[in-house]
């Protein structure tokens, strides 16, 4: 589980530290996301995630966050390993041209999961598959995120030091990348904390496309 927004122990996990920001991101903007990162860690690199057994469907480290989501066809989140440069888990291999980090080992693993269009009823997906059979209904841009999560204890002050400057540094890119959302459910109730990017919140304005979150929660623009 991953949980909170901001560096602070949560009270049911003391001793965590976790960052958890909602994101609405199209591909364009994961690109810039990705870019500003690379600006400050050049050797940032993205883990896939490949469906099924573990062992059975081994993942690769990639060189680009848009080379992450394309492995496998259908790609619905990306992991960045911390320390930036950390070495290789036994079940990660290398995609071509990626060099083989050799730093310390993973002490936290940020996810980025991926903003994707679904249709009521039931929030099936359309993204990532031409020949997909739209149901009636209508459709909404899913929320993603950008989330972190580990223990202060288990990784020790030094590497804590290191992970704080590093994840903070992944954030400062998505905010110079994105800006805040501002949207309203249909009674007018503001949410807050989520980020969305320029070419997402163009799509939202243009089509009236509605921004989802968890369950049955419906925004738009204003």
């Amino acid at each position: 589980m991953l949980i909170g927004m901001t560096y602070r122990p949560v009270m049911a996990y003391t001793g965590f530290r976790t960052m958890n920001v909602g994101t609405w991101l199209l591909p364009e903007d994961e690109g810039a996301f990705d870019s500003a990162l690379r600006d400050t860690f050049p050797g940032a690199a993205w883990r896939c995630s490949q469906p099924g057994p573990l062992g059975l469907h081994p993942t690769h480290l990639h060189g680009s966050l848009a080379n992450a989501m394309a492995c496998g066809g259908r790609g619905v989140q990306v992991f960045l390993h911390l320390p930036i440069g950390a070495s290789l888990p036994p079940t990660v291999t290398l995609a071509d041209g990626v060099p083989l980090p050799d730093g310390p080992p993973v002490a936290a693993t940020v996810q980025l999961l991926r903003s994707t269009r679904r249709h009521d009823p039931g929030g099936t997906y359309c993204d990532h598959d031409g020949g997909y059979q739209h149901p009636q209904g209508d459709a909404y841009f899913a929320a993603g995120r950008l989330a972190v999560r580990w223990s202060e204890d288990e990784v020790g002050a030094d590497t804590h030091q290191t992970l704080l400057r590093q994840t903070r540094a992944v954030r400062s890119a998505l905010i110079a990348t994105t800006r805040p959302a501002r949207v309203k459910d249909q009674n007018g109730r503001r949410l807050t904390g989520h980020r969305i990017g320029p070419a997402a919140q163009a799509m939202a304005e243009a089509t009236g496309t509605l921004l989802g979150r968890a369950g049955v929660q419906r925004f738009q623009l204003g």
